[in-house]
């Protein structure tokens, strides 16, 4: 199943005009992702990066978000999420273009299946970058 290893020691908070990003949590591991109907672990030599994310809406207006191109980069390698999880205490997947009301908040947590030698340098959305320290 492998450890947890964190990546990030805070959160870190981006803003744009439409919306505020917050990569909460980023860790290695664990690199299994459980369900009811079973269970996903990534192919050899790969393992899972786990990222906490909470978008909130600043309009005055719904917006529709597409989760699949928040993507973690690593180099000149762009990794999208291979799952998308609700962030609640059951695992359970996300609509991943979920619609968001205006002042809303939505966390989730986006899995990404990267090779083992990759250490992430920033997550991306929407020409939105929030930089790994």
């Amino acid at each position: 199943m492998g450890c947890i290893n964190a990546l990030i020691k805070s959160p870190i908070t981006v803003s744009k005009d439409a919306y505020d990003i917050t990569l909460t949590m980023l860790t290695f591991g664990p690199d299994q992702y459980n369900t009811a109907g079973g269970y996903r672990e990534p192919k050899t030599n790969r393992r899972f990066a786990w990222a906490t994310i909470s978008i909130h809406n600043k309009l005055q207006t719904e917006q529709q978000l597409h989760l699949e191109r928040i993507l973690l980069v690593a180099g000149k390698k762009m990794f999208k999420p291979r799952i998308i999880d609700m962030d609640s205490p059951l695992t359970m997947s996300a609509n991943p273009s979920p619609r968001v009301a205006p002042d809303e908040t939505i966390s989730r947590k986006l899995i990404y299946a990267v090779p083992d030698s990759v250490i992430p340098q920033k997550i991306v959305y929407e020409k939105t970058e929030i930089i790994i320290p």
